[in-house]
């Protein structure tokens, strides 16, 4: 259900967080991540880990179980290799992703990438990042920016990414709205004084029930961003 705020700002600007929100990589990053788990005799399950992490930084969180398993391997090198170059197949974007993103570009929205992913490198002689992910899915042509974690300093939830993105344009953040699925996207929304939303599309039955975040609005569907956005841009 979309709940719209009593009197809205007018959007100029859309900024999205990458995985789990546009970008279905999920079962990707689990099994990059049970392979490093097997690999270091690691007895976690990595669906439940990852879930648990709700938007914390991944390479630090890493680094505090090469700590407590007593690792001298780095295992954020580890889980990179497995996801960059064996588990790209089972990639996609969610239901719907692509159709309101061409609406709302094609409605002449400023639209932005602020992901605490890697946004371009070079990897073992290959290039990787979000830019490679978003020309696989055919969206890279649609966003005027993209912030990914090399970019910044401090990553979400501080707000750095977000004027980052806004640098340059004459858009206000109180005329931006950011949407992703954790609690860090939402803090980083509310911190940069944006409208938010706790996008929960991407929850399935096979994950646990989604966290209730202090967003402006619920978007159970990528048709729920046009409509909270407005009338001039119709539902899907």
């Amino acid at each position: 259900m979309v709940k719209n705020p009593a009197s809205p700002p007018l959007i100029k600007a859309v900024l999205f967080d990458l995985d789990d929100t546009l970008l279905n990589s999920l079962w990707a990053r689990v099994h990059a991540l049970e392979h490093v788990f097997t690999e270091a005799a690691i007895t976690l399950n990595a669906k439940d880990y990852l879930f648990g992490l709700n938007g914390s930084p991944f390479r630090e969180a890493l680094k505090e179980l090469e700590r407590t398993y007593h690792i001298n391997d780095d295992l954020f090198i580890k889980y990179r290799r497995a996801y960059w170059f064996d588990s790209q197949d089972s990639l996609s974007l969610y239901p719907s992703v692509k159709e309101m993103l061409n609406r709302l570009k094609s409605g002449g929205y400023f639209l932005g990438i602020v992901t605490s992913k890697i946004h371009d490198t070079i990897f073992e002689g290959c290039r990787i990042g979000c830019v490679r992910e978003l020309a696989k899915t055919g969206i890279d042509g649609l966003f005027s920016i993209v912030v990914g974690l090399e970019d910044v300093s401090k990553p979400k939830p501080d707000p750095e990414c977000i004027y980052l993105a806004l640098k340059g344009t004459d858009i206000a953040t109180h005329n931006t709205l950011v949407v992703g699925d954790t609690g860090s996207d939402i803090d980083a929304a509310r911190a940069a004084g944006c409208l938010s939303c706790h996008a929960v599309w991407g929850i399935t039955e096979s994950a646990p029930p989604p966290l209730r975040f202090p967003a402006d609005f619920t978007a159970h569907s990528p048709a729920d961003i046009l409509r909270f956005i407005g009338s001039e841009l119709p539902s899907m």
